[in-house]
């Protein structure tokens, strides 16, 4: 439901089969068409160039490689492409990025691979996207370390 009329063609990825199962099944039961796809986001069975948009949404903290998920981003986006992203990132008070470091290893362990101190924008930054838009936020209702967010979008040029 959070994609409009306006999307042509909907391709998902999930590298996680049961994951990617339930996936399937609530899009079955949405009305919406869509390709799931069983792929790591490092390495996206996709031809260069194949997409206008490309979204994340709470995954760049759990990619095993994250430099090699936005090259991989990059390349698959058109050139003018946008990449819109939501995620929990690196606090930027120095209390609680203190905290997420120290907290790191259980969360890890118990938030399915979540690297809850990435500084993702930076990540952007040093990526072949170009950020057009970031805004930080807290989500309510999540562990502290976890609470910080980013949204915002960066450009293939």
């Amino acid at each position: 439901p959070h994609y409009s009329d306006a999307v042509t063609e909907l391709v998902l990825t999930e590298p996680f089969g049961p994951m990617a199962e339930k996936l399937r099944a609530k899009l079955a039961g949405s009305g919406r068409e869509a390709d799931v796809i069983e792929a790591p986001a490092e390495n996206l069975p996709f031809d260069s160039d194949s997409f206008d948009t490309v979204v994340c949404t709470l995954m760049l903290c759990t990619v095993e490689d994250q430099a090699a998920s936005l090259t991989e981003v990059a390349r698959v986006l058109r050139p003018g492409g946008r990449l819109l992203f939501f995620e929990h990132v690196r606090a930027e008070t120095p209390g609680l990025a203190r905290a997420q470091d120290v907290l790191h290893g259980p969360w890890f362990a118990i938030g399915h691979g979540c690297h809850c101190n990435r500084d993702t924008v930076a990540a952007i930054e040093r990526s072949e996207l170009v950020l057009e838009d970031v805004q930080r936020a807290e989500m309510e209702g999540l562990a502290p370390i976890v609470k910080p967010t980013v949204a915002g979008a960066a450009r293939l040029t």
